[in-house]
């Protein structure tokens, strides 16, 4: 039996599968850490992002709106994003799994605008990140 499969530029929906999904390209999704306590995941062009597929565009705008001075980024490209969808109004419904892959860690800087990348060190309050989200994490401690 063949599995319908509708291509997006960012995903594959499974219309056929019960229930529907969709499923992230690698490294597309973007599970987000700010140090303000908000967290979400990026999911281009779905749910809360249908105008964008760039982040720091909407970063920018985040840190405009709620006239920040400063915060912290921690971003963790997903090697698997997977929602459930509804097919016919492709809105995101349940997070179905998640596996992060590279993390990278940026800091608003309000002189230039623009996010810096940063050693994740130099973060002022790293212990507010979850110590399951590090990737320098050694299990065999």
């Amino acid at each position: 039996m063949n599995r319908k499969i509708e291509q997006f530029g960012v995903a594959n929906l499974y219309p056929d599968n019960q229930p529907p999904i969709i499923s992230f390209f690698k490294r597309v999704a973007i599970e987000v850490e700010l140090d303000n306590g908000d967290d979400f995941t990026f999911t281009p062009f779905f749910g809360d992002f249908k105008g964008t597929d760039d982040i720091f565009g909407y970063l920018k705008k985040y840190v405009e709106e709620k006239k920040l001075e400063k915060l912290d980024i921690r971003l963790d490209s997903q090697r698997v994003c997977i929602y459930e969808i509804n097919p016919e109004t492709l809105e995101l419904g349940e997070f179905i799994e998640g596996e992060g892959s590279d993390v990278e860690y940026y800091v608003w800087n309000n002189e230039t605008k623009n996010f810096d990348e940063v050693d994740s060190n130099s973060l002022t309050d790293e212990d507010e990140y979850d110590d399951d989200y590090d990737d320098d994490y050694d299990d065999d401690d």
